[in-house]
């Protein structure tokens, strides 16, 4: 059955409409609740990333007119020999979707931060390389990078801090694939 023509169906419920709203208003409060008592380090550990990368990101493009994703591409590159890459191989280093990463790498190629050509063993494949103006856009940006995660992060922390949180991040990174049970026993 459909309704006044669409091709959407009818959902017919046992239950009156305002008995089933209750009901979901009840589960989805016992949910939020649930949420809210087993994730609060979870949403502070989002907060601060967000925080830090609003700020890293703003004063990126402040002070060097280059967007942080910007930057992140040139530094992925730059740790590669020749300072180039495969598209595919970027893509999977910045953790873009195909499109997403091709839309970026056309603006940088249009600002002259990097070259864009097909790849000599496979025409099918796009190889990307840093021009001499996204090495000197890079090297400009570093410093003051490198100046601001200190004083948003690093500097912050206590060396135990440090110790602490660089072995709970390798213990997060060590688990590939979520195993809710095994989580569950530690």
């Amino acid at each position: 059955m459909t309704s006044k023509g669409r091709n959407e169906p009818v959902r017919q419920s046992p239950r009156p409409d305002h008995a089933r709203s209750a009901e979901v208003a009840g589960e989805l409060e016992e949910a939020l609740a649930q949420l809210n008592h087993q994730t609060p380090l979870w949403q502070s550990f989002l907060g601060v990333h967000r925080q830090i990368v609003e700020q890293l990101a703003d004063e990126m493009l402040r002070e060097h007119q280059l967007p942080l994703e910007w930057f992140d591409v040139l530094v992925h590159l730059a740790d590669l020999p020749g300072m180039r890459a495969r598209q595919k191989e970027l893509r999977d280093r910045v953790l873009l979707s195909e499109s997403g990463v091709s839309r970026l790498l056309v603006r940088m190629e249009k600002a002259g931060l990097i070259t864009r050509s097909t790849a000599d063993n496979d025409r099918r494949s796009m190889e990307i390389a840093v021009t001499d103006d996204g090495r000197a856009a890079l090297l400009a940006a570093i410093e003051s990078h490198l100046q601001l995660v200190a004083s948003l992060f690093s500097e912050r922390l206590t060396a135990t801090d440090q110790a602490a949180l660089s072995w709970v991040l390798s213990k997060l990174l060590a688990r590939t694939k979520p195993d809710c049970d095994a989580s569950r026993a530690e």
